[in-house]
């Protein structure tokens, strides 16, 4: 008995196409995270004893695994993410790292407590050579923000976006970790928890115990934005930075077409719930 030659060809194509699955793999797709998936209480307090890994100093980060396009790095490392969670974990070197930003290219814009990264992303857009990095504290979140700069980079063919990047910490303890005297040029303070209560003030992250590390860290000239949509807040932020020696307010009408300040009014994404619900966003920028 045999198979007429139709037939046989009939059988070949149905056998390529039964081991197709097993020898073809599909290019992965990587698409925009939902945030969904990534939710979790907006409040931690960050003056809890949680133990986060961090480097001994700036000396001991690697800033080539955030920036991996800067540093002689493949588009195959640029879609590896390293945010200090345990999905994406980091260890921190015991020895001093050769891309430390000591010399060559540094981190020079903190979004501090950045949820979910849509000032980062805009930021990302217009200035793509200066190196940015966004703070958060709560590990669900950072992992959003991850995937999310894993999907932009990948969406943009490596051409952009390539200057991002997010790491898990708790400002209030460990920034001096990771960044240098006089190393930043802008620090953004977008939306930040009110903490309503009298007595959880001190876990706002202005205020005059941290002050100093903030002055500390931006070089000369350097600029302080903080925007919120509670007034409480705002005369709070604002009482404490007019009275800091260091710091002197930029009237708004000078800024008023600063693209800097644009991004944080309309495009962080508690700034864009703000403007949905009509609700008033007051903002101040400090040098």
């Amino acid at each position: 008995y045999s198979l007429a030659a139709s037939d046989v060809y009939k059988r070949q194509i149905y056998m390529e196409k039964a081991i197709e699955p097993q020898t073809k793999k599909k290019k992965q797709e990587i698409t925009m995270p939902k945030k969904g998936k990534f939710r979790m209480r907006a409040h931690i307090n960050p003056l809890s004893d949680i133990n986060y890994p961090r480097p001994f100093s700036p000396d001991y980060v690697d800033w080539s695994l955030h920036y991996p396009m800067y540093f002689g790095g493949t588009e195959a490392n640029n879609l590896e993410m390293f945010d200090n969670t345990q999905k994406h974990p980091i260890t921190y070197s015991k020895d001093p790292c050769t891309y430390n930003g000591k010399t060559g290219k540094k981190v020079e814009i903190i979004d501090c407590g950045c949820g979910y990264g849509g000032l980062l992303a805009k930021l990302g857009e217009f200035d793509s050579d200066t190196l940015m990095l966004g703070m958060e504290i709560r590990p669900k979140v950072v992992n959003f923000v991850a995937e999310k700069i894993r999907a932009l980079r990948y969406k943009a063919g490596h051409k952009k976006f390539n200057n991002i990047a997010i790491v898990r910490t708790n400002i209030m303890k460990s920034i001096t970790n990771y960044i240098r005297k006089e190393q930043l040029s802008k620090l953004y303070f977008c939306f930040p928890d009110p903490h309503f209560k009298k007595q959880n003030f001190r876990r706002r992250i202005i205020n005059e115990n941290i002050l100093s590390e903030y002055a500390f860290l931006l070089k000369e000239g350097g600029m302080l934005y903080t925007i919120t949509d509670v007034k409480d807040l705002f005369m709070w932020n604002t009482r404490l930075l007019d009275a800091y020696p260091q710091f002197e307010r930029i009237p708004n009408e000078v800024l008023k077409d600063d693209k800097y300040v644009d991004a944080m009014m309309n495009y962080t994404d508690e700034s864009k719930k703000v403007t949905k619900k009509g609700g008033d966003k007051f903002w101040a920028v400090y040098k």
